[in-house]
């Protein structure tokens, strides 16, 4: 393991981070991954703030929305495609003037967010999690990661593994210097696209999944350093939102309250002026560790700004897809896409938002009867957390994986 380490140290020695090698991981069909690609998608990085000429009474300034992955394969832009067709297509279904849709690309540049290549020079070393859970990364004893290594074993939890994609991913960046590694590239990102405009200029970030520990340790960074050319804070800029969906920022702290390293600056409203936590009650990743607001300032998730409520924690309950966890299941809600929508300031021109949001059927056409029962059970797994360790996290992953399986026709 110290050739490991060893590499991590280069690498973050390095002044650009660069294209590492790749590593083919078997393709995931769970937590967010779809089989399809729809093709080359990305916005233009270089695109300033536009203003509407043709809609005169909406004038405003372009607004940049970037979206953050969470667990498995993101390296090709494109990973984004299905998420920003659906916006699209509830911008095009729900937002007019007057009788008449506005065009989406014209007020709004999704930019995804990437750091999934992070991962991909050490994953040879991960091969086989049921020897990589002996490493310091995972807060455990060593009977418990005995234990969790003899489950890894028993289910043949390797690199041909479609699980292993999402047990892999969270040790390795439980691992300081890959945590490192990973927010110096998000920010990097994030600094690129942001200092092309001014600061007037509107900016707000969607994250799922992984991405929501991801982005917050990313922006505590940011906000934390004293002196960087990178801290888009200090040359003026801010972010308007924040939205977190599946939001698992604290289940790094299994065992419970045991995170070494907690968020802690990222709050409103020097980081952001509006936060918002998305989470489906049937998704069991999301429902684990249920998001906790320890580190704000007390009172703080009460607080209006501009009229506003400051912090906002919204639930749904609709199950289409066997895969409630993935960041598309979530897009097909209304009330998400509204809520995206009115942060990006065009809320006003939503139409019939409540008759929309009730009239959304909970249970989908494609989903097999009972489907939510089964899920209602996997779920009691999920909050019960008789021992809030890693051996449950990974028992609750290989549970919904089985899940997945036996309901193959709802896996994208």
């Amino acid at each position: 393991m110290n050739c490991l380490f060893d590499r991590l140290k280069t690498k973050l020695n390095r002044q650009t981070i660069g294209h590492v090698s790749v590593k083919i991981r078997p393709t995931p069909h769970i937590m967010g991954a779809s089989k399809s690609s729809l093709g080359s998608h990305l916005p233009s990085l270089v695109s300033k703030s536009l203003i509407r000429l043709d809609y005169p009474i909406i004038s405003m300034a372009k607004f940049t929305l970037f979206l953050v992955h969470g667990i498995g394969i993101h390296q090709d832009p494109s990973w984004a495609n299905e998420t920003i067709d659906m916006l699209e297509v509830a911008w095009q279904r729900d937002v007019s003037i007057n009788g008449d849709s506005l065009k989406f690309s014209d007020h709004i540049d999704v930019i995804p967010i990437s750091y999934d290549e992070v991962f991909e020079d050490y994953l040879d070393d991960f091969s086989d999690l049921s020897k990589a859970v002996f490493t310091d990364a995972l807060d455990l004893g060593a009977d418990e990661k005995q234990q969790l290594s003899n489950t890894l074993a028993e289910h043949k939890v390797n690199d041909r593994h479609f699980v292993w994609s999402y047990l892999v991913d969270v040790i390795l960046y439980k691992m300081p210097l890959v945590r490192e590694q990973v927010n110096a590239l998000v920010a990097k990102q994030l600094y690129q696209r942001i200092s092309q405009g001014s600061t007037s200029d509107n900016f707000g970030v969607i994250a799922h999944s992984l991405g929501t520990r991801v982005i917050n340790d990313t922006l505590q960074r940011i906000r934390t350093e004293e002196a960087s050319q990178g801290n888009f804070y200090q040359q003026g800029y801010k972010l308007k939102f924040l939205i977190q969906i599946s939001d698992v920022t604290d289940l790094f702290g299994l065992p419970l309250h045991k995170d070494k390293y907690p968020p802690r600056n990222v709050y409103p409203r020097g980081t952001f002026d509006y936060f918002r936590t998305i989470t489906n009650r049937f998704d069991p990743i999301a429902r684990m560790i249920p998001t906790r607001l320890d580190h704000w300032p007390e009172g703080r998730d009460s607080e209006k700004y501009l009229g506003r409520h400051i912090y906002k924690d919204i639930l749904v309950e609709h199950v289409h897809e066997t895969n409630v966890h993935g960041l598309t299941h979530y897009m097909l809600h209304p009330e998400v896409t509204d809520e995206i929508f009115e942060l990006c300031g065009v809320g006003r021109y939503l139409t019939a938002s409540e008759a929309r949001r009730q009239g959304f059927p909970s249970v989908g056409p494609k989903v097999q009867p009972g489907l939510r029962t089964a899920l209602s059970t996997l779920l009691t797994d999920a909050v019960a957390l008789a021992d809030n360790s890693w051996q449950t996290y990974v028992n609750l992953v290989i549970k919904f994986s089985d899940f997945s399986n036996d309901n193959p026709e709802d896996i994208p």
